[in-house]
C-alpha cells in the first residue's frame, strides 16, 4: 500500500501537472479498513515460542512460550515463530534443547564487556542522518530470520534480531523492539480488531530487501499508530512513517530523533511516497526529524512530510524538523504548532511549503542549505506561513 490520499497542487498558473493520487486516492475509512484486514488474515497466527539469550550468547527455543527464572534478568529476545508458512526456518529452528540439555546459566549481574561497549546511537545536538540513527555502528544480530515474526506477549522485549523480507508483526500491547534490522520487512501493529499501543521502537533499522525490486505497493516500514519511534532509521524505502488508524483505537505517534530517506521504487507504478504520512491519523508529535524524498524525473513522489485535510487526521506538535525534495517538502493542513521547521534550499518542485497556516497556534521556520552530513551549513533566510 503506497501513498495513500491527497493530489499533490502545482505551481501557480500551471496548465496541468500529473497530480498524485495515491495507490487508492480518497478512500472511505470502510476501504482502508477493507485494506487492513486483507493484511490480517495474510498473518493468521501460527506456533508460540519465545528465544532466549543467554549470557553466553546462546540461543534457546521453549515451546511453552515461558521464561525460566534464572532469564529473566538478562538479555532476552522475545519472539515467536512463522505466522506465515515459509520454506526457511526461523533462526532458532534447529535450536531446540534435547531432553538432556543443561539449564540456561543465570546471567551475572553486569552485562558482558561487549554489551558494556556498545553504545546507542546518539543525536543530541545534532539533526538525525543514517550516521546517527538506526543500528549502532558495529551492531552484530544473534539471530536471522527470513520469516514473519509475530508477537503475542504484551511487555515482550524483541532485540538484537535481523530480519530479512519478513515482516515484525506486533499484535500485543507495551511491546519494545531495540537494536533490531529489517531488511525489506515492515513493523506492522495494526493487524486485530484495534491497535496494539505502547509500541516502543529503539535503534531500528528498516532498509530495502536483499535482492529483491522495490515497488509502488510496498508497505510503509512502520504502520500504524499507538508507537513511539527513537533514534530510527528507513533508507532507500518507498514509503517511510504511517501515522493511521485513528479508527482503530490507536494512540498517539511520537517520532523522535529519527531519520527517513524515501525514494522512488524501481517499479514505479502510481507511486507517492512520503517520509511521514498521516491517514486516519491520531495525534502526532515530532521531535528532532530528518527527512529526505529522493525521487527520479519518471517517478515523483508527494512529500516528505505529509498531513492533511480530508484523510481523517487529528492534530500536530512539531518542533525541530528537517525536509528535503517532494513537491512540497512540508505539506501540512491540520490544527497543531510548527517550531524549528528548516527546508532544504532550492528541494522542492513547486515551493518549500503547502500549509494551513490559520489552523497553527505557532509557527517558526526557515530555509538552510546542508551538508552531505545532513548538518545545516547555512541559513538563506527566515520562511514565514503566509498563506490562509
Amino acid at each position: 500500500m503506497a501513498g495513500l490520499g491527497d493530489v499533490c497542487p502545482g505551481p501557480p498558473g500551471a496548465a496541468s501537472v500529473r497530480k498524485p493520487t495515491n495507490t487508492i486516492g480518497y478512500a472511505s475509512m470502510s476501504e482502508v479498513r477493507k485494506v487492513f484486514k486483507t493484511r490480517r488474515e495474510h498473518v493468521a497466527t501460527a506456533g508460540v515460542a519465545v528465544l532466549l539469550l543467554g549470557a553466553s550468547g546462546s540461543v534457546l527455543l521453549l515451546r511453552d512460550g515461558s521464561a525460566p527464572a534464572a532469564e529473566t534478568g538478562g538479555t532476552v529476545v522475545t519472539a515467536q515463530e512463522p505466522t506465515i508458512g515459509s520454506a526457511s526456518p526461523g533462526p532458532s529452528a534447529s535450536a531446540s534443547p534435547s531432553a538432556s540439555a543443561k539449564p540456561p546459566t543465570k546471567p551475572s549481574a553486569s552485562p558482558s564487556a561487549s554489551r558494556r561497549t556498545q553504545p546507542d546511537n546518539q543525536v543530541a545536538g545534532a539533526w538525525p542522518s543514517p550516521d546517527n540513527t538506526g543500528v549502532p555502528a558495529g551492531w552484530r544480530p544473534t539471530a536471522t530470520r527470513t520469516s514473519d515474526l509475530k508477537i503475542t506477549r504484551a511487555g515482550a522485549v524483541v532485540k538484537d534480531i535481523r530480519l530479512v523480507n519478513a515482516d515484525l508483526i506486533i499484535a500485543a500491547n507495551d511491546v519494545k523492539v531495540q537494536r533490531v534490522e529489517l531488511q525489506g520487512g515492515s513493523i506492522i501493529n495494526d493487524t486485530g480488531p484495534s491497535c496494539s499501543d505502547g509500541l516502543v521502537i529503539e535503534n531500528v533499522s528498516l532498509g530495502r530487501s536483499p535482492g529483491r525490486s522495490t515497488r509502488s505497493a510496498d508497505l510503509p516500514a512502520i504502520q500504524a499508530g499507538g508507537y513511539t519511534a527513537r533514534r530510527v532509521k528507513i533508507d532507500g524505502r518507498p514509503e517511510g512513517f504511517r501515522v493511521a488508524g485513528k479508527s482503530l483505537n490507536c494512540g498517539r505517534v511520537t517520532i523522535d530523533n529519527s531519520f527517513a530517506r524515501v525514494t522512488s521504487p524501481d517499479d514505479c507504478g502510481d507511486w507517492h511516497g512520503d517520509g511521514i504520512q498521516g491517514y486516519d491519523g491520531p495525534a502526532l508529535v515530532v521531535r528532532n526529524v530528518t527527512l529526505d524524498l529522493v525521487q527520479t524525473g519518471s517517478c515523483g513522489g508527494t512529500a516528505p512530510f505529509f498531513y492533511p485535510s480530508g484523510q481523517d487526521n487529528t492534530s500536530v506538535d512539531i518542533d525541530r524538523i528537517m525536509v528535503k525534495g517532494g513537491g512540497y517538502p512540508f505539506r501540512l493542513a491540520m490544527p497543531g504548532s510548527v517550531r524549528s521547521l528548516r527546508v532544504v534550499d532550492g528541494s522542492w518542485e513547486y515551493g518549500p511549503i503547502d500549509v494551513k497556516c490559520s489552523l497553527l497556534t505557532a509557527w517558526d521556520a526557515e530555509i538552510v542549505t546542508i551538508g552531505p552530513d545532513y548538518q545545516p551549513t547555512h541559513t538563506v533566510r527566515s520562511l514565514p506561513c503566509e498563506t490562509p
